[in-house]
């Protein structure tokens, strides 16, 4: 029990940085206002965000990895957490792909709908970072990609998965994982119905229509280098390390700034770990 609860003590809500708003950026707010996002705004698990037409922003996490948001596109951070940074983390330091995140992650993002490209860097083996559609899911593995969801109002909705660098792995679509690598990318077809049948009952979802392709060259390089573009404007973006409380008679920190054990599975996903 003293594990446990020390395990669950090490693991905090990772801090989220706004950069390059463009457009129409708005913050969902818990009453149901909206309230407009500007440049290195912090934002944190549990915030909705929204784009306009013509619209993007850039999302920058704790443990270096970034998103860009794209146009007409809703994205919930439904979780960030991480255990404590042992020393200010500066974006400009995670240009190298090699370059392993600061400390052990949980990140889970939710695409009502829209687009985005993601920059995940090389997670530690207990994280764990993925991507939740209405239809489906993407485990990220130390990645560049990008995902759309489009649905429409007749009930039919495209999701696609597309890998630019790395690894990501399609979850919940079928019974068994789809590896998507370098230079793929799966597009899925669901046909959800929408009209009554003679019973007035909503039929059920059609079996999803999976097709595995090449990206064309174009398709990839546009892909890196809306990543290189993230990059380059992240580069001022620092974090510094959340201030933890400290109790007992020892005085000592109740967090851990760098634990390369105790809470690494504690609430992380396995089925989408990182490490390469």
């Amino acid at each position: 029990m003293a594990l446990s609860l020390n395990a669950s003590a090490q693991t905090q809500a990772g801090q989220i940085k706004v950069a390059k708003p463009e457009g129409e950026v708005m913050k969902l707010n818990k009453d149901g206002t909206t309230t407009a996002i500007h440049n290195n705004d912090a934002l944190t698990e549990t915030d909705v965000i929204t784009t306009g037409a013509g619209a993007s922003v850039v999302l920058v996490f704790m443990n270096g990895s970034t998103v860009r948001l794209g146009a007409n596109s809703r994205l919930a951070i439904d979780e960030f957490k991480m255990d404590p940074l042992a020393e200010d983390l500066k974006m400009s330091e995670y240009s190298s792909r090699e370059k392993t995140e600061p400390s052990v992650s949980k990140t889970a993002l939710n695409l009502s709908y829209g687009e985005l490209v993601g920059d995940v860097k090389h997670l530690n083996k207990s994280s764990s970072y993925s991507v939740k559609t209405p239809v489906g899911a993407a485990g990220i593995r130390g990645t560049i990609f990008k995902i759309v969801y489009t649905p429409q109002a007749d009930g039919k909705a495209f999701f696609t998965v597309s890998t630019a660098e790395g690894l990501v792995v399609m979850q919940g679509v079928t019974e068994k994982e789809i590896p998507i690598a370098s230079g793929k990318e799966v597009v899925v077809t669901v046909d959800i119905p929408t009209t009554p049948n003679a019973n007035g009952q909503t039929p059920p979802p059609a079996a999803p229509v999976i097709e595995t392709k090449d990206l064309t060259p174009a398709a990839q390089n546009a892909i890196i280098q809306t990543s290189t573009s993230i990059a380059a404007t992240v580069q001022a973006t620092t974090f510094t390390p959340t201030p933890t409380t400290t109790t007992g008679d020892s005085g000592k920190n109740n967090t851990s700034s760098n634990n390369p054990t105790g809470s690494q599975t504690n609430g992380v996903d396995l089925s989408a770990q990182g490490g390469g």
